[in-house]
């Protein structure tokens, strides 16, 4: 199985969704909680991959999101 994530305007949430049942095919829309987690695991993996790593960056938005650094 694949997983595809496409970004999609809101005005064309509801005709994309009824396309993907209407083939049967299983949809999740995801919530802004969720796709600020995903941004955070991009930051993490790219600051692995690089010796370039703002730490600053990464504060800010701990901060922004309630924890404490």
């Amino acid at each position: 199985m694949t997983t595809v994530l496409v970004n999609i305007p809101e005005k064309d949430k509801q005709f994309f969704l009824s396309v993907l049942q209407k083939f049967k095919f299983k949809s999740t829309v995801l919530t802004d909680s969720q796709k600020e987690e995903i941004a955070m695991a991009r930051w993490i993996e790219d600051g692995l991959n690089s010796k370039d790593v703002s730490i600053e960056k990464l504060n800010k938005y701990f901060r922004k999101n309630g924890v404490d650094c």
